[in-house]
């Protein structure tokens, strides 16, 4: 029977440069079709990353390091976050952290093919 589970080492993870300023990326799954993808995020001290809201299911769990989210919310090291549509946020990091995010499919468009 043939594998499908994935595992990628730790010292095999690929790093590139993140879509913010100060941020980077390591990518480890994503479903083309369905729109998900699962990823490790590293924002270095300092960083931000402007207010954004969410068209597609964000889960995430912060691995490292603390931030902040919208000045008020402090997120420590094995604390949870989920955001979806509407629910927006600016986040922020004066030491640094990593995250575990899995992003879920895209809310609008499912919205359009259930109308439908």
């Amino acid at each position: 029977m043939e594998s499908k589970h994935v595992i990628i080492p730790k010292e095999k993870m690929v790093w590139s440069p993140g879509v913010y300023e100060n941020t980077e990326m390591c990518y480890l799954w994503d479903d083309p079709e369905l729109e998900r993808r699962v990823f490790l995020l590293k924002m270095k001290p300092g960083s931000v990353i402007p207010m954004h809201d969410h068209p597609q299911r964000e889960i995430a769990m912060l691995l490292e390091g603390e931030m902040i989210l919208n000045e008020t919310e402090i997120m420590r090291e094995g604390d949870f976050l989920t955001a979806g549509l509407g629910e927006s946020h600016v986040v922020t990091t004066e030491k640094g952290c990593v995250l575990f995010l899995y992003i879920d499919y895209n809310v609008e468009k499912k919205k359009i093919v259930d109308a439908l």
